[in-house]
């Protein structure tokens, strides 16, 4: 039998044609199964369209093709045919493993706020990571373990620009002013991610148990704070906290949503927290000018 000619294809190539036809015609033309070009498509981290694509593409329905990332190592070319089976040229890079589990959050950022949660799938973030899903796995257990990681960064963004106020403001109601405003402001930034992370029960079941806990901490630091500078019961300290935090995470929660403008939210947030903490150390020092108590 004479011999059959090799075809190089590049990785721009093959994803040009899986998304103008299907699968396993783009597969009878250069001479492989339909599985063997899978395979090569995932070796390559070439996207292809998932199964009933075509169906849904015939009545206008077909979802969004996605991007072709980058190549996963060297300039990603594939010999078919010929003597040698399909092969790819690849010059492998690594990442230390902090970099490579910052590079997939990024990723899975991106992805979440242009195509939501849902499309964050660990094969996606791989592919645009140019690495396999099986390596992302050496990364992050699972995907909810890297969204899971995900929020916590965004609050530990949050806690350390708190905390700078922190050390940076001696009064006690410009720090209540300056820390609510900072609490709003990032959320305002980044809060349709982190609405959209914590639309998974499985990421809020993740950190419920350490969010409770941070989120009890500081309550009982101010309350303890305010009981010390104006000598109030620290019970109502702690009351006074409690709900006043309560009122700024609801209105964080609406700002996320793009329910309530920033500066309706500051506005309103600032009214309520600063008098709502005047008017119940007042309560407890009736002799003192409000003036001097502030």
């Amino acid at each position: 039998m004479p011999r059959r000619k090799s075809t190089a294809l590049t990785r721009e190539s093959i994803y040009q044609r899986v998304w103008s036809q299907p699968l396993t015609i783009v597969a009878k033309e250069v001479g492989l199964t339909g599985n063997a070009l899978a395979k090569i498509c995932d070796r390559l981290l070439v996207p292809y369209p998932a199964r009933g694509y075509w169906a849904k593409q015939s009545v206008g329905k077909a979802p969004e093709r996605p991007p072709l990332p980058p190549a996963p190592e060297g300039d990603g070319r594939v010999t078919i045919g010929g003597d040698a089976p399909a092969t790819s040229r690849r010059l492998r890079t690594r990442l230390g493993r902090a970099e490579r589990q910052l590079q997939l959050i990024e990723i899975a950022e991106r992805i979440i706020v242009k195509h939501g949660l849902h499309a964050a799938t660990m094969k996606q973030i791989a592919a645009q990571a140019g690495i396999s899903e099986t390596q992302a796995y050496n990364y992050f257990r699972s995907r909810e373990a890297l969204l899971v990681e995900m929020v916590r960064r965004e609050f530990a963004q949050i806690r350390a620009a708190r905390q700078e106020d922190i050390e940076n403001t001696s009064e006690h109601y410009e720090l209540i002013t300056r820390l609510t405003q900072t609490y709003l402001r990032k959320i305002g930034e980044r809060g349709r991610l982190v609405t959209a992370l914590l639309s998974s029960p499985d990421v809020r079941a993740g950190l419920r148990n350490e969010r409770r806990q941070e989120q009890a901490t500081d309550t009982r630091e101010h309350a303890r704070d305010l009981s010390a500078l104006y000598g109030i019961p620290r019970s109502v300290a702690f009351g006074c906290t409690a709900v006043l935090t309560t009122l700024c995470l609801r209105a964080g929660k609406l700002l996320a949503d793009k329910r309530v403008a920033l500066p309706i939210a500051e506005r309103l947030c600032l009214a309520m927290v600063v008098q709502g903490s005047r008017d119940v150390v007042s309560a407890y020092q009736p002799s003192q000018d409000s003036v001097g108590i502030a």
